[in-house]
């Protein structure tokens, strides 16, 4: 009966040794892929206005003419405020 109780004692350790490599197998992937994973810790949800779908869809929004006067005559410009100067910082009209 000792022998058996050897063999079931080896077997037990066989198993608990195979079981700790596979735990440990796993920490070090779960470890290599925590930091391989990009964070967005810093990154502000809000970082741009929050724009309707048809602002978002149109190219209305987008359209230079709207965006500043640079383009537009003066008597054409409307009651909106704009930007008066044009993107390359001069303020003529282009």
């Amino acid at each position: 009966m000792g022998d058996e109780q050897r063999e079931h004692r080896a077997k037990k350790n066989i198993y608990a040794t195979l079981l700790a490599a596979r735990v440990r197998a796993l920490g070090m992937v779960l470890a290599m892929a925590l930091v391989a994973a990009p964070s967005h810790a810093g990154d502000d949800i809000r970082a741009e206005p929050t724009r309707t779908a048809k602002e978002r869809l149109g190219g209305k929004a987008s359209d230079e003419q709207r965006v500043d006067n640079c383009k537009v005559p003066p008597d054409l410009r409307g009651p909106k405020p704009r930007p008066e100067r044009c993107g390359d910082g001069t303020g003529e009209k282009r």
